[in-house]
């Protein structure tokens, strides 16, 4: 396979599940400012503000924005051109990297691809931002969920298929870890009392990852720091928790490479491995408090360490994120 095929394939797979991902975070903290007993705007700001935080986007939008409102926010993340993480950035992303390996996927994920940028461009976005468009985010969850099905059925599942199962449980994993990351910047964000805090925020945590129900049927209503955390990094069933993740991109390097799952024969395929068995042999300790903190920042971390990796392996160049370094930057100031 050229190397240029499996990096439009990987990252087509990547781009349609951060842009899927984005979607969802918007459109539950929608919901959790409307569920809010003040509904205002500073409550609402104050909501948002850890999302950008963790996903290292509050200077960006300070410097696009000059006031703090979920107006804003909601554009910032969803519509805007030049934040190169919005949704519609994402998926105009997604769809030229498709657009450049046409002949290599099916018509069918062509053309929902194609109707998915389209519909996106088309919305009325003044609209959407100020009426909260559950419609709207429902609509892209929805074709996201489609171009997976019709990538699932109508492509061929060799070499190229492994490339997108890797930019997706890259994406997803990474995901997940920024979503449990909010938690650190949410002190004091609001008046309400600490309880009712939490349990909207790890409500809020649950249903952005779509685990709520299966949350439930794992753990009951206990809502708190540990259980949420060890659904969220350690389930072995949950599809988006980090381990599920990270043991499938391990599964689909080790198809990619030929290579025996219990061996190692490149860089990538190594750092994955270290942190499959780190995550494998992981304790409730290891999640608690700043322990719990240090492993959600490693994840992240070993993370872009694998995709740079991964992308040096059979890309021939270093990935280039533009969202990596400003989250970088946020995280460790």
């Amino acid at each position: 396979m050229l190397c240029r095929v499996a990096d439009s394939l990987f990252w087509m797979s990547r781009y349609i599940e951060r842009a899927e991902n984005t979607v969802r975070l918007v459109d539950v903290m929608h919901q959790t400012i409307l569920e809010s007993e003040h509904s205002n705007e500073d409550v609402g700001y104050a909501h948002w503000e850890p999302i950008l935080l963790t996903l290292g986007e509050k200077d960006s939008y300070d410097a696009l924005y000059p006031k703090r409102t979920s107006f804003n926010v909601t554009e910032f993340l969803t519509f805007n051109e030049r934040n190169p993480s919005s949704v519609f950035s994402c998926i105009t992303s997604a769809r030229e990297n498709a657009r450049t390996v046409r002949d290599q996927i099916s018509t069918e994920m062509w053309e929902t691809l194609n109707k998915l940028y389209l519909f996106v461009k088309r919305a009325d976005s003044q609209m959407i931002c100020s009426e909260s468009d559950f419609d709207f985010f429902g609509k892209i969850k929805e074709f996201a969920h489609l171009f997976r099905g019709i990538l699932e059925s109508t492509f061929p599942q060799d070499l190229g298929y492994e490339f997108v199962v890797c930019g997706r449980e890259i994406e997803r994993a990474a995901k997940t870890c920024q979503i449990l990351d909010t938690k650190r910047f949410t002190s004091g964000s609001t008046s309400e009392p600490d309880d009712a805090i939490d349990a909207v925020q790890f409500a809020a945590m649950l249903r952005s990852c779509t685990g709520f129900e299966a949350f439930h049927h794992e753990h009951g209503s206990d809502l708190d720091t540990v259980p949420v955390r060890q659904f969220l990094l350690l389930s072995q069933k949950f599809p988006r928790s980090a381990l599920f993740c990270i043991r499938r991109l391990q599964t689909a390097m080790h198809a990619i490479s030929n290579c025996p799952i219990t061996l190692f024969s490149n860089e990538p395929e190594r750092l994955t491995g270290r942190l499959v068995s780190r995550l494998n042999y992981a304790l409730a300790v290891d999640v608690e408090s700043e322990s719990g903190d240090s492993l959600i920042d490693d994840i992240e971390n070993e993370l872009e360490n694998i995709a740079i990796a991964f992308s040096r392996q059979y890309m021939q160049a270093e990935i280039y994120d533009p969202t990596v370094e400003t989250s970088q930057n946020q995280r460790q100031g």
